[in-house]
């Protein structure tokens, strides 16, 4: 995802996909879709925005990633953790090797680091989760 349009979605709640708000559900609920295939568990950092139900759908649809596996959740309280990005040596100058696979470094809004950090995406962590299929959900929603 562009970084940018992360970083709008992420703070804003807007839907990763068609980039509108996601506010509005009767439960007061945002739905979160990842690849992968663990559970989202409570307090789990992410980076992904949240999706509409019929936005998910046509990801799973489209994308490569969500299409191999991928797990949905009913999250009460998405809060604002941290960023992933760039940390630089503050002796050096020098970028320090990230910790993702990606090579970026994720860094909390408390850590001294963050100072020295070059964010690319915005994290979260996610509180008040509920794992739902989203085949369920999205044929709940029709």
């Amino acid at each position: 995802m562009h970084a940018l349009r992360q970083r709008q979605c992420m703070l804003h709640l807007r839907c990763q996909i068609c980039g509108e708000e996601t506010f509005g559900r009767s439960d007061e609920r945002y739905l979160w879709l990842v690849a992968g295939s663990e559970p989202l568990q409570e307090g789990e950092e992410s980076w992904s925005p949240p999706v509409h139900e019929s936005c998910a759908a046509e990801a799973v649809r489209y994308c490569p990633h969500l299409r191999k596996s991928h797990v949905a959740a009913l999250v009460d309280a998405p809060m604002f953790w941290g960023v992933a990005g760039l940390v630089y040596d503050p002796e050096t100058l020098e970028p320090l090797p990230g910790e993702d696979d990606d090579g970026l470094t994720h860094v909390s809004f408390a850590d001294p680091q963050l100072r020295w950090t070059v964010a690319a995406r915005v994290i979260v962590t996610l509180h008040g989760c509920t794992p739902v299929a989203l085949d369920d959900l999205v044929g709940a929603a029709v």
